[in-house]
Order: structure tokens, then C-alpha cells, then sequence
């Protein structure tokens, strides 16, 4: 019995331990360096100054004030209600222009999966001024999707020829990402991170968007089905729900991610729900 609990705690502790460094694992972001600088620094970690440190631990950072809340999954800090989109992040629009995320109006038809668009009906949450550190997925169609490390991008599943769904802070390099603009599949082949001025998380009638030319959920922090689930009211009707606001997390939003929070599904549950492979699931 005392050796099963200590092989539990072991287990424990390498769960909790252990980050992704892009093409290799280590115990902490510091130990990800094998002597070739920036490029060891990749998938949790970010490279700055000579340093590379967990690009998910706020307090490493410095630029948020605020306390970190460990997720028990991975270990790692997450920041609450910062689950969204860049402010230069590019959404498509019902007449094929492109809009920047900052420009965006509640209201208007965007491309929510491929050639099929919705109305976004309000903001779950934005922040236009606040310090926001984002992650840059590039693949090999040269162009690339940001977003934060718990908000969810699909990826296709090779191995079960299915669609499946990732935290940003998830995806490793050799993901495959819908770019639902041209139909085809974009490898990912370099993560990077960035800090940027501004988060937003808009959300539209499906719960599905197309930023960046590559498919995403409108949500962050817990898996796609469950968020979509309990937000069915706000995206059927947003006037009562979500109402006009421009600037910060409306209330309905606020206690549907307390009732998360109360029963424990916040990033504790990976976000791998599997979603059969057809355009009509979305």
C-alpha cells in the first residue's frame, strides 16, 4: 500500500511538473535549454531577454498584478477571464472583407465554419487595454492563428480521422488546424508567445468562429460542449443575456463561469472531446 502511494505522489508530481517545451518535455521552462537558445524555448515556455519562463505563470511576467490560480490539471497559472482572441486577430465578414477583432461590432455575420456564416450576438468578455500575454500557432500555409492558452482551437485528429478540440496552451507542434477559408489543413510548425494591449472573446450564434482563416470555439478555460451547453440562452437570446456591453464580463457570463468553477471544470477536464468529423456537427 505505501508503495502504491508513493508511485500516486510520484505520478502527482510529474503531471503537475512537467511543461511543454515544443519539441520536448522538461521538470520547468529553465530546464528546456539543451544549448540552442530560443528555439528550445516553444510550447509552454517563452524565450525573453536571454530567459525562457513559463509563459502561462502571470508572476513570472510581472505585468499582472494579480495572484496566480494553479490549475491542478497541469500545474501551471491561469489568468480567469482571459480565455479570448488578440485585438489584431482577423474574423471574415458576410461581404469577404476582413475586420480586425478591435473593429468588430455586435451584429454582424462572420465566417463561423467553412463557407457558412453566423451573427455575433455580443462579447463574452473584452478588455481593450488590458496587458495580455497570447500565443502564436504558425503553420506550414504560412499564416498563423493567436489566442490565449486556455481559450479552445480545433484541430483534425490524423490518427482517429476526427475533429477534436485543444486549449491553445495544448497545441503542440505537428497539430493539424482547419483553415476553413481555403479548406485545407495547416501543420503547425513553430508556437511562439506575445504580449499584446487588449483580449476578446466574441460570441456568435454557433459558438464556432473562423479567426485567422482557422477554426475555433468561442469559448475558453472549459471544453467546448459543456460552454456551449450552458451558453445556449445568450446565444438564443442575446438581448436578455448579454445585452449591448462593450467592455468587460456581463453577468450571465460571470455566474456561468462560477457554476463551472463550483463544480471543478475549469481546465481540469482536457479539453480532447472528440467531435465527429463532418461540417454539420458545428
Amino acid at each position: 500500500l505505501l508503495l502504491l502511494v508513493v508511485v500516486i505522489l510520484a505520478y502527482d508530481h510529474h503531471v503537475l511538473a512537467s511543461v511543454s517545451c515544443g519539441n520536448h518535455s522538461a521538470s520547468t521552462c529553465n530546464n528546456c535549454l539543451n544549448g540552442n537558445g530560443a528555439d528550445d524555448c516553444n510550447g509552454d515556455c517563452q524565450w525573453l531577454n536571454g530567459t525562457c519562463f513559463d509563459a502561462f505563470d502571470d508572476s513570472e511576467k510581472g505585468f499582472v498584478s494579480e495572484g496566480c490560480q494553479r490549475n491542478r490539471r497541469t500545474g501551471r497559472c491561469s489568468t480567469q477571464g482571459r480565455g479570448c482572441f488578440p485585438s489584431t486577430a482577423e474574423v471574415y465578414l458576410l461581404s469577404g472583407e476582413t475586420k480586425m477583432m478591435k473593429n468588430l461590432k455586435i451584429g454582424e455575420k462572420v465566417l463561423t465554419k467553412h463557407k457558412t456564416y453566423s451573427e455575433v450576438v455580443g462579447w463574452l468578455d473584452i478588455k481593450r487595454g488590458e496587458e495580455t500575454a497570447f500565443i502564436s500557432l504558425m503553420t506550414n500555409l504560412s499564416s498563423t492563428i493567436s489566442m490565449t492558452g486556455t481559450h479552445i482551437v480545433f484541430i483534425k485528429s490524423e490518427k482517429e480521422d476526427k475533429i477534436i478540440e485543444k486549449y491553445g496552451q495544448d497545441i503542440q507542434i505537428g497539430d493539424i488546424l482547419l483553415h476553413e477559408v481555403t479548406g485545407q489543413k495547416g501543420e503547425v510548425i513553430r508556437i511562439s508567445k506575445f504580449v499584446s494591449d487588449g483580449y476578446f472573446a466574441p460570441l456568435t450564434e454557433t459558438g464556432t468562429l473562423v479567426v485567422d482563416g482557422y477554426l475555433a470555439s468561442c469559448y475558453a478555460s472549459f471544453p467546448h460542449w459543456v460552454a456551449n451547453i450552458a451558453l445556449y440562452p445568450a446565444r438564443t437570446w442575446p438581448a436578455i443575456f448579454l445585452g449591448n456591453a462593450e467592455e468587460g464580463t456581463g453577468t450571465f457570463v460571470t455566474f456561468i463561469k462560477a457554476m463551472g468553477n463550483l463544480f471543478n471544470l475549469r481546465s481540469t477536464i482536457p479539453a480532447l472531446v472528440v467531435i465527429e468529423a463532418t461540417r454539420d456537427e458545428f
